[in-house]
């Protein structure tokens, strides 16, 4: 936190307006090498540098010269409550900086001494570290090893004498590789582990006829490269312990699964997916399984669950993931431009085209991955086109007669029942079975709410950064967010979060900050709250008013509202002329 560096020395600030001989009065005494700015509102305005004033100076400038002039307005601004970079991550060269509180006057200063200071401060929290992580492997009752990704240990436990015949000192630096051919044991799970990308378990014998039981868990970077393996050896020479050793490695292995469980969490972050229900869990694995070839892929799901994710994350992970990822909802394009979208045009095919023709998004995702959402909204005379491009991997332009090949990956989804289109004949089979080679089905919220608290928790992280507003769950309020059904999914949930964070006055989000549907129940089941009492008949005439200026606000349409609100077309026109129109005519 900032309130962690700065101070309230005076002896940093100058006041706007002040002259040059103010100023190098001040520098005379206090050292500094710049001075923070400040209007006499407190505002922040700038930096005066030392040498800025002597050069001016040094120039003929006169003293009585106000140093307005010479401000320097790159000037670090941090909030009073907020967060700041780490000390290593800030240099010297950019202080003193200023911090502010909510109404952006000035606090206090990040001088140099406090720079210093947190630099100290760190450079102690790192040997503090440091001196733990050696109490623990010192006192551990296993042997413990960490290597780096070639397999060069770099630190050993003081049991390797007991178990391996050599000191911990003379092991570390040596590659594990070495180390087996020399016979000072075999195998070595930290090199399997290299090789296999993976945890593994083995039974080592060693040097001195010991036989342990090691795992070893590889750790990758970003980048996706094993940059450190940890393993813990178990020595399982006594028989008569074996099975206590036994029982106490598969708690051990529980752990590690659950750890690496949350590595691939952290690797989904560059998708935006958070999973920590095995069913989410399970679909990601196909999802990865299926990255790999170009099989098609058919995503299933309601509306808000997240299918264009689950479709990034597939292009992300295969081989074309150098090349464009391309999106087209079908059914937001009307279909008399759809075809000329998706397949292009040739010049002169219409009126209004284009002179030099235009490819479509099929060619432009050439070497990619085509994404069609909704494509249960796409005509029939495109069914057949895009049944083509499927089996030829080709398309002709409209107005065209050449066919262009094409190399990309398509996939689908839709929130409609296909098979049930298919039946009723409004979606073709012989297509249908083209896109199902893969189908994933991804579960609603109401199916998977394990994950509520996880999103929760990505949500409020992601807001509180963009808005600089740092935001809890009381455990009531994470209650209700976690038994309510969610009918927008994913959707509505980032939505309600996002509102409550820029709404609420507290840092503790409470069940009061919740939107009332949520407050009282499922909306499905949620009828008028009623908080008073007044006459039956007022209270029916208000209710029926607000659904009647709802309906008409949204729709637009006294057919489509009609629709919405389950009664006949003339009673919504005979309730807007009651409610919602003036004598001009007009909606109020």
């Amino acid at each position: 936190m900032v309130t962690q560096l700065w101070s309230n020395n005076k002896a940093s600030l100058i006041w706007e307006g002040q002259t040059v001989d103010d100023a190098m009065g001040r520098f005379a005494v206090g050292r500094q090498r710049a001075l923070v700015v400040v209007s006499q509102t407190l505002r922040p305005k700038g930096l005066l540098w030392a040498q800025a004033v002597m050069e001016f100076l040094a120039a003929g400038g006169p003293g009585t010269e106000p140093i307005d002039g010479l401000v320097d307005p790159l000037l670090l601004i941090f909030q009073q409550d907020g967060g700041l970079p780490a000390p290593g991550l800030l240099s010297a060269g950019q202080l003193p900086a200023a911090v502010v509180d909510e109404k952006g006057r000035l606090v206090g200063v990040i001088g140099e001494e406090e720079f210093f200071q947190a630099l100290v401060d760190e450079n102690n929290s790192l040997r503090d570290a440091e001196m733990d992580l050696q109490a623990i492997m010192d006192s551990a009752e296993d042997l413990m090893c960490i290597s780096d990704g070639s397999g060069a240990k770099l630190r050993i436990s003081p049991s390797a004498e007991k178990l391996y015949g050599a000191a911990a000192q003379e092991l570390v630096g040596k590659n594990v590789r070495d180390l087996e051919r020399n016979g000072i044991y075999f195998p070595s799970a930290t090199r399997l582990a290299i090789e296999k990308k993976a945890q593994v378990t083995v039974t080592q014998v060693t040097k001195t006829d010991r036989k342990l039981m090691v795992t070893a868990n590889p750790i990758f970077n970003e980048a996706g490269e094993i940059v450190r393996v940890v393993s813990i050896s178990k020595d399982i020479t006594d028989l008569h312990k074996l099975e206590q050793e036994l029982e106490n490695t598969k708690e051990l292995m529980e752990k590690y699964e659950k750890e690496l469980s949350e590595l691939r969490k952290v690797n989904l972050d560059h998708y935006q997916i958070v999973a920590s229900s095995k069913a989410m869990q399970g679909l990601l694995q196909l999802a990865a399984k299926v990255a790999t070839v170009d099989s098609t892929v058919f995503i299933l799901g309601e509306s808000g669950v997240g299918k264009e994710m689950v479709a990034k994350l597939i292009h992300g992970e295969s081989k074309r993931k150098n090349g464009p990822f391309i999106k087209i909802n079908c059914g937001a394009i009307p279909e008399t431009l759809l075809e000329s979208e998706l397949f292009g045009y040739e010049k002169g095919a219409f009126t209004g085209a284009n002179r030099e023709g235009k490819p479509g998004l099929m060619e432009l995702a050439h070497k990619g991955t085509l994404f069609l959402d909704e494509i249960g909204e796409l005509p029939l005379n495109l069914q057949v086109k895009l049944l083509r491009v499927l089996q030829e991997q080709e398309i002709v332009r409209v107005g065209g007669v050449r066919p262009i090949k094409v190399d990309l990956r398509i996939i689908t989804a839709t929130n409609r029942d296909i098979e049930q289109m298919v039946e009723e004949g409004t979606f073709r089979r012989d297509l249908y079975y083209r896109l199902n080679v893969v189908p994933i089905y991804v579960p609603p919220l109401r199916e998977r709410r394990e994950d509520i608290p996880a999103l929760v928790h990505h949500f409020l992280q992601r807001l509180s950064q963009k808005y600089s507003r740092s935001r809890q769950v009381t455990p009531e309020a994470m209650e209700l967010l976690f038994n309510y059904s969610w009918p927008g999914n994913v959707r509505e949930l980032e939505n309600i979060i996002e509102r409550v964070v820029v709404t609420s006055d507290s840092s503790q989000i409470t069940v009061a900050d919740l939107p009332v549907e949520l407050q009282h129940g499922d909306r499905k089941t949620m009828k008028v709250v009623v908080n008073g009492i007044i006459p039956l008949k007022m209270a029916t005439e208000a209710v029926e008013e607000q659904l009647i200026r709802r309906a008409m606000e949204r729709y637009k349409s006294t057919y489509k509202a009609a629709r919405a609100l389950g009664i006949n077309q003339s009673t919504v026109v005979r309730k807007v002329q009651k409610y919602c129109k003036n004598g001009t005519g007009q909606y109020a």
